[in-house]
């Protein structure tokens, strides 16, 4: 009989974790502490590949927007910038334009579904926001400056994606840089917030996000509960506004682009019939084992 209770209570614990608030799940569900999205400054001032190799670069001394991605062997890892500036065109119709092909999240080479977005509470109660999840790659939407990643430089990911393009991104941003997001377009009915639900963009289109190399800035997407289940996007470049003191600022980054949609949750009445018929048949098939 002891294999009976061990199974019916181990049935009972996933089926009432089934019915879990669905951030407590998501919290216990999150990205390797490197895998979320990074700002550097490009310092590479010629283009040394590609169909225009020998070129000025656009990007020199623009900020950037950053995202890591591990290959094999580890040591050929690396960053996407993502809507960095770009050459268009061939001869004499060669023009430069603020964002590249690759200027999305999630990117659209990955095949993936729009960032998730889930009921939550707390301050964000009735509406549908963004969370992390294993699920999306690209659902972790944290951002630092680059030089947080010396503290784990002997991992040889980190060491990899800090070194990419032989140290193109990795000088630093410095004390004076003051960067802020500025927001290009949205779709309406989407919101951005801070992590304490103070909404972001109702006085301009641009916010502050963090000075220097040391800050953290996670935004939140939400939309109401009563929003249309569709795709929301924002489109957004880093700016820096610090010019004073005759401070040259880095030139800001191309545009990129975040697309969200209300993720799909089970109806509770499927889940429940689900964990009855997942308990009955494990209790079922331990009686017939004991017998």
């Amino acid at each position: 009989m002891l294999t009976t209770k061990n199974t019916v209570l181990i049935s009972l614990l996933g089926f009432s974790s089934l019915f879990a608030p669905q951030t407590t799940v998501l919290a216990q569900s999150t990205h390797g502490s490197h895998h979320h999205l990074m700002i550097g400054w490009d310092n590479r001032q010629t283009l040394s590949s590609g169909n225009y190799a020998g070129f000025p670069n656009p990007n020199y001394n623009r900020l950037s927007l950053l995202f890591p991605h591990q290959h094999q062997p580890i040591s050929t890892s690396g960053f996407h910038a993502i809507g960095a500036y770009s050459y268009t065109g061939t001869g004499s119709g060669i023009a430069t334009v603020p964002t590249s092909t690759n200027n999305r999240l999630p990117e659209i080479s990955a095949r993936l579904s729009p960032l998730p977005l889930f009921p939550d509470n707390g301050v964000f109660t009735g509406k549908w926001v963004s969370q992390a999840t294993e699920q999306n790659i690209y659902s972790d939407l944290k951002i630092k400056p680059l030089k947080h990643l010396l503290e784990d430089i002997n991992d040889p990911f980190v060491a990899a994606i800090y070194n990419a393009g032989n140290g193109r991104w990795n000088s630093l941003l410095g004390d004076e840089a003051t960067i802020a997001l500025e927001l290009i377009s949205i779709t309406p009915g989407l919101q951005v917030a801070d992590e304490q639900g103070n909404d972001l963009f109702d006085q301009g289109n641009t916010e502050f996000i963090g000075q220097g190399d040391d800050f953290t800035f996670t935004p939140k997407f939400y939309v109401d509960d009563t929003a249309p289940s569709t795709i929301y996007s924002a489109t957004f470049r880093f700016v820096d506004t610090n010019d004073s003191n005759g401070r040259t600022p880095f030139l800001p980054s191309g545009t990129f682009s975040f697309d969200f949609q209300q993720a799909t949750i089970p109806e509770p009445s499927t889940l429940f019939g689900l964990g009855i018929v997942g308990i009955l048949s494990l209790c079922s098939a331990s009686r017939k084992k004991e017998l």
